[in-house]
């Protein structure tokens, strides 16, 4: 595995990614299917920032070998790493969302754009939309959260 400071850069150049996307990219195109991407390279930042932490205790033998997954990484995060250094269910509960947010992409069997906002439907009809102010949003709130995630490995 990588070593956490790489994981840590790997981080902060998908977010960078994110925001170009959000910024400047899609200012020219205003193509709303790219708010997809930047969702997924939102998602991106967390996971290798997430992945950075689990190394960073794992180098100091506090927690075991785990399981690539997705799930198994948060449930390791919550129970080791959010509980020693006092991370908040907001931040938890942020990364849950924008994977959910990929998740019904990737099951959808519909989606649309439509002035100006991406629309995913899952199978019942539920709708998931994407519009630039909320995905800015988002991007403002996953830099305050790496942020602070990050900040963890200077300690």
């Amino acid at each position: 595995m990588e070593s956490f400071q790489t994981l840590s850069t790997q981080a902060m150049e998908r977010l960078k990614v994110a925001d170009h996307l959000a910024g400047t990219t899609y200012s020219l195109v205003k193509e709303p299917k790219l708010l997809v991407s930047v969702i997924e390279n939102i998602f991106g930042a967390f996971d290798l920032a997430m992945n950075a932490l689990l190394e960073h205790e794992k180098g100091s033998m506090h927690i075991p070998e785990h399981d690539p997954s997705f799930e198994s990484k948060m449930d390791l995060f919550r129970r080791k790493i959010a509980t020693k250094y006092d991370i908040h269910n907001d931040v938890l509960d942020f990364i849950i969302s924008l994977k959910k947010t990929l998740d019904s992409h990737k099951r959808s069997n519909v989606e649309f754009s439509k002035k100006n906002t991406f629309v995913i439907s899952d199978d019942d009809y539920n709708l998931t939309t994407l519009n630039i102010e909320d995905v800015k949003k988002l991007l403002s709130q996953a830099r305050h959260h790496l942020e602070r995630l990050l900040k963890i490995l200077d300690q």
